[in-house]
């Protein structure tokens, strides 16, 4: 760990370490002083590297990083060094990485280093909001609703306060059974749909089965709901028996 110093006054100096996580100062003070702290600004002397540089350096490797092709738009905002922080000048070109645990999307933090022959190494915190488009509802909805496009409409959304999976495509929500009510421009997260119920317990079905060159229907009560693709009980109407088979389609079930 590396160490720059801030003048405090004729008589008395601290160290500040530049380690610190999101730009905060550990300070150190070796001597006790009463008078005011005289901090030099780091943009006015040419000995001193710009935190305007550090930040940029910083907002610019966020920037090249961030995968846009999903997004329809983002925003970086950084955080502010502290003024007190005095690093000196660079003579190489400053290097930039994700600090360990730290993602390309909501609260971040981007680790910058010089290593020239006085290396320093400083942490700069930053927030990146990433928009889509996604799929809401167009006007209030009720539980079991089956979606159609109608019901869906597009609004930008800061994914970044997203906690759960969202829609961009009409194709993977339309004909998806809703699991409770939604208010009109309610975000559809992946939690409140389902596949359709297409058999339900107790109502009649019919028991499909099939085998080369012949195809036989019968009557049947399905033993339990069932969704396509989904594997249920049904009792022949007709011999009493229970069997099981895979939904097709809806109040059909294949025993093949």
């Amino acid at each position: 760990m590396t160490h720059g110093s801030v003048q405090l006054s004729k008589f008395t100096r601290i160290f500040v370490s530049t380690c610190a996580l999101g730009g905060l100062l550990y300070l150190y003070p070796l001597q006790a002083s009463s008078q005011q702290a005289s901090l030099t600004n780091s943009e006015q002397n040419p000995s001193l590297h710009s935190h305007q540089q550090i930040i940029q350096t910083a907002r610019d490797y966020l920037s090249q990083n961030i995968d846009r092709e999903d997004y329809s738009r983002s925003e970086i905002i950084m955080g502010n060094l502290d003024s007190r922080l005095r690093l000196s000048r660079c003579d190489q070109p400053l290097s930039a990485q994700l600090a360990p645990g730290s993602r390309f999307s909501g609260k971040t933090t981007v680790h910058i280093k010089c290593n020239s022959t006085r290396p320093w190494t400083v942490y700069l915190n930053a927030d990146i909001n990433l928009y889509a488009e996604a799929l809401h509802s167009a006007g209030p909805l009720n539980q079991g609703d089956v979606l159609t496009r109608a019901d869906l409409e597009y609004i930008e959304v800061n994914l970044s306060q997203t906690r759960y999976g969202y829609f961009t495509e009409m194709e993977q929500l339309i004909g998806q059974q809703l699991k409770r009510r939604l208010p009109q421009n309610r975000l559809i997260k992946a939690n409140y749909v389902e596949p359709p119920t297409l058999v339900k317990r107790g109502e009649l079905v019919s028991i499909v089965a099939e085998n080369r060159g012949y195809s036989v229907k019968m009557s049947g009560t399905a033993m339990s709901n069932g969704s396509r693709g989904e594997r249920v009980q049904v009792r022949n109407n007709s011999s009493k028996r229970i069997v099981e088979g895979v939904v097709e389609e809806f109040g059909v079930v294949s025993i093949n």
